[in-house]
């Protein structure tokens, strides 16, 4: 969806406003958008350092705490509470984090904004390996029905990450599949796919769901690696499924990997 001149121009000078009124904003948002965007396997490498949060936390808590007393909408409070999270995340304040999100479900009439919240407190749960917990918020978020394309897929896609980790292959490859239906260009629910199906000892149908997910993402390792992995366990993949190895070979070619 192509976002409107008047909508970019309102988000540009909100982030303007936003990094003029506190310099440590840098160090909240690499924070923000994983909590509330992506799957719960975020990159840890890309994550602000906890020590510089740290050093930072009280003068940043301060206003980011007064900038949500003084919202004057339920959108502004909400979008408020969604950096008094990130930030809360940042600096292991957890318990701080879903106070505020459980607080905001209980009062919130708006069906978006709840899912987003029942997202983001599963997401902490996985981050914990509370997977069991993490599954119920994230069928809470679903039993709401949201309507907003990428809420839906990562949903779905959390959803058979966790089967998954709890050992319920199964379920877990519904949801992968479902995902996929969802958007079939992003790699993470391939990946999950491949996880599903090689718990369940499809050796095949993994190796096609990961090589589908190294081609969706050539940045993304993990998918590489499980693919790599798969291979070395079963050698005789190299020969009845050359595909495999060829992918490995394109991606490594299209983005090789710098040692430092």
């Amino acid at each position: 969806m192509i976002e409107s001149p008047k909508r970019v121009l309102r988000r540009i000078v909100l982030r303007a406003e936003l990094c003029a009124e506190f310099r440590s904003f840098e160090l909240i948002s690499p924070w923000y958008r994983p909590c509330f965007s992506r799957e719960p396997m975020s990159n840890p490498e890309k994550k602000a350092d906890p020590q510089e949060l740290l050093d930072n936390a009280p003068d940043t808590e301060k206003l980011l705490l007064a900038r949500l007393e003084g919202s004057t909408t339920t959108e502004e409070y909400f979008r408020w509470m969604l950096f008094v999270v990130g930030f809360y995340r940042g600096v292991s304040k957890i318990e701080s984090a879903v106070q505020l999100l459980e607080a905001y479900i209980k009062v919130s009439k708006d069906v978006e904004q709840s899912a987003h919240c029942y997202l983001a407190l599963g997401q902490i749960a996985t981050d914990e390996m509370r997977y069991q917990a993490a599954l119920n918020h994230f069928l809470a978020a679903l039993d709401l029905a949201p309507q907003k394309r990428k809420v839906i897929y990562v949903l779905h896609n959390n959803i058979g990450y966790c089967f998954n980790s709890l050992g319920r292959f199964n379920e877990g490859e519904k949801y992968c599949r479902m995902a996929i239906e969802i958007d079939w260009t992003r790699a993470s629910g391939y990946r999950n796919l491949g996880v599903s199906l090689n718990g369940q000892r499809n050796i095949f149908g993994a190796t096609w769901a990961l090589v589908e997910a190294v081609k969706a993402d050539g940045s993304d390792n993990r998918a590489r690696l499980f693919l790599e992995k798969l291979l070395a366990l079963h050698p005789t993949l190299a020969v009845q499924c050359p595909w495999a190895v060829q992918s490995l070979i394109s991606d490594q070619n299209a983005a090789p990997v710098v040692l430092c």
